[in-house]
């Protein structure tokens, strides 16, 4: 691990002493699975009850994928959603989240160039053609010929973050993920508790897609710039080139996850697809 990680370090500090990117054009983007059912992970039972029913509307295995970025100068990019069906839904859904359909609700090669045309060539800054860096995990999509060549035509540097490291180079993966999960979780339980409607077979009613939009909207505008600052700090990614804040990558973070829940997502759809 030290070897891979002083080579993403000597990496990393190379282009950036190479380009003299600016702050708005670093930048790391990762997806990870939303499900429709986010049941709370502590029940209130009667002690010693040896079985505890949830109430959810049998949905659990249901998901979307949720594509979020992020920039160095503390700028949180419109979240990109992926929703398993053929059309795209007709029914309203809020501003400042983009919608896209797959038959099977996950990432490909298609959708990725075109996140990259629809957000990331068009993030604050974009237009006036600066250099740019974009760090990604090592998912198939991020990585194919045409979003290579798509990435060297708008002059933006691709850094793929090594294998089984996300949980400690990836910003989104140290920081970001886990809470903004927890903020969906908070709304999905506010809105079960006092949702009662039921379906004509007599299951609670799931969530709509309008209503999935304005909580990944809602969870993602409530996540804070200094958690965005922070997490490019400790993955020493923004930190100062004159080796002043070298030791950041060790700075203890309240919010970093031992694992990348990201990675097991990307693993599990490489293998399927």
């Amino acid at each position: 691990y030290q070897e891979k990680l002083l080579a993403f370090q000597k990496h990393v500090l190379k282009l950036r002493k190479t380009h003299n990117y600016t702050m708005g054009a670093i930048g790391n983007v990762d997806e990870s699975p939303v499900f429709f059912e986010m049941p709370g992970e502590s029940t209130v039972n009667k002690a010693g009850e040896k079985t505890v029913h949830v109430r959810t509307a049998g949905a659990e295995k249901q998901r979307c994928t949720v594509m979020l970025g992020i920039t160095a100068d503390e700028n949180k990019l419109s979240p990109f959603v992926i929703f398993k069906r053929k059309t795209l839904p007709k029914e309203k859904l809020p501003p400042g989240i983009l919608v896209r359909v797959q038959e099977k609700g996950w990432m490909t090669e298609e959708l990725y160039l075109d996140w990259l045309k629809s957000v990331w060539f068009r993030r604050p800054g974009a237009l006036l053609r600066q250099r740019s860096m974009l760090l990604v995990d090592s998912f198939r999509s991020h990585l194919t010929e045409n979003v290579k060549v798509k990435m060297r035509q708008e002059k933006s540097d691709m850094v793929v973050i090594p294998g089984g490291m996300t949980g400690m180079l990836q910003p989104l993966d140290v920081s970001i993920n886990r809470p903004f999960k927890s903020h969906l979780r908070r709304f999905y339980r506010d809105w079960r508790c006092g949702s009662t409607e039921m379906t004509p077979t007599g299951r609670l009613k799931k969530p709509s897609l309008s209503q999935m939009c304005e909580w990944i909207v809602a969870a993602w505008n409530t996540i804070p710039e200094e958690m965005i600052f922070k997490s490019f700090k400790v993955t020493s990614i923004s930190n100062a080139m004159d080796g002043t804040e070298d030791d950041a990558l060790w700075l203890t973070s309240p919010d970093r996850e031992t694992s990348s829940e990201s990675d097991i997502d990307s693993n599990e759809s490489s293998d399927e697809q």
